[in-house]
């Protein structure tokens, strides 16, 4: 379990250093979505009456096609550097190497859109209270999770099977909108005080079950 334990930190080190070096991975993703931050600034600002519906729109469409972008980068770069290959090289359990990658995706994914959540406060007029953003930071937290658990398989099996990077999205969306609509309403449900046992249950299960899915299926994704 030690051995375990410290596959995963060194390939969570390894991605944190990497990405502290180039920032390419969270740069892009910050980017995108603070790109659709604004496209909804522009254009649907003075449309709604109300910015708490404007705002968590936009926080979680900017979470999925910003973690889209982000894990197709991050597949991107094991790829072309020949990474992952070495990794499974390693005398290692190639579940450890699954769940450092995941751990490594999550924080970049949580990373952008706690930011893309200050860029809606500013942007989009949208202020919940205290409380309330502690309590959604944590349902980012559970949804990076999840997004990251499908994101690393299916970015890996696209590009090891040689599909085109565009398939990428096409494959990851649908399997994460059950993330994203627990994500929306447990946003609602939040910012209107109303319960949330049953959607917050909902995006726990299911990240739980993707995470498990991942961990039965990443063995067999990498064989050539």
């Amino acid at each position: 379990m030690r051995r375990f334990l410290a596959t995963i930190y060194r390939i969570v080190r390894k991605d944190l250093l990497l990405e502290s070096r180039t920032k390419s991975v969270t740069t892009t993703m910050a980017v995108f979505a603070l790109l659709v931050v604004l496209a909804f600034a522009f254009s649907f600002v003075k449309t709604f009456r109300n910015p708490a519906v404007l705002g968590r729109g936009a926080l979680w469409i900017a979470f999925v096609f910003g973690g889209t972008l982000g894990v197709t980068k991050t597949a991107a770069l094991e790829d072309r550097n020949g990474a992952l290959d070495g990794m499974l090289l390693a005398p290692v359990d190639r579940s450890a190497v699954y769940l450092g990658k995941v751990a490594s995706t999550s924080l970049f994914v949580f990373a952008v859109n706690v930011v893309t959540l200050g860029a809606t406060t500013v942007l989009l007029d949208y202020a919940p209270t205290p409380r309330t953003v502690v309590a959604l930071v944590g349902v980012v937290a559970v949804a990076a999770v999840g997004f990251a658990a499908v994101g690393v398989v299916v970015a890996t099996l696209t590009f090891r099977s040689g599909l085109d990077e565009l398939a990428l999205p096409l494959l990851l969306v649908p399997l994460v909108v059950p993330v994203l609509l627990a994500g929306v309403e447990l946003t609602a449900a939040l910012t209107t005080g109303a319960r949330t046992g049953t959607w917050l249950r909902l995006l726990c299960l299911y990240s739980g079950v993707l995470l498990l899915a991942g961990l039965a299926t990443f063995e067999f994704v990498v064989e050539e």
